[in-house]
């Protein structure tokens, strides 16, 4: 199975804690979705948005059962795992899994975008001690 990442799973550092196996890992962006942050937290969630709107992320390629599993766990069951197709940076087209916040959690989310730069200068420290 292939996964799309988009937030605290596109760091290697939080990967390596969570997934049980190394996969390949490439570039890659979902069109349709917007990338917001989790209301009192540091993490992302995304919601479906108009077509102009482009999530970048990491696609992991050929994971296991059981590294999917794990994957289910950290992300809980406030996200619902979707197929959707990403494109790789080598302009590949690839249907794969993505955990989105479905639209009954979308109050959950902020109005301010996630911001990955933002995450790894001021927080990724703390969230991996606290991971």
């Amino acid at each position: 199975m292939h996964l799309f990442t988009y937030g605290t799973l596109t760091f290697p550092e939080v990967w390596q804690r969570i997934a049980v196996q190394e996969a390949v890992a490439e570039r890659a962006e979902l069109t349709g979705f917007a990338i917001y942050r989790v209301r009192d937290a540091v993490f992302p969630g995304i919601v479906r948005a108009s077509q102009e709107d482009v999530v970048a992320g990491v696609l992991y390629r050929d994971l296991d059962d059981e590294t999917m599993f794990e994957l289910d766990a950290y992300e809980s069951d406030f996200y619902r795992r979707d197929t959707v197709s990403v494109v790789t940076q080598m302009g590949e087209s690839q249907e794969c899994q993505v955990y989105i916040v479905p639209e009954s959690r979308r109050d959950m989310l902020t109005d301010e975008p996630w911001d990955a730069k933002w995450f790894a200068e001021h927080k990724l420290e703390s969230y991996l001690n606290g991971a």
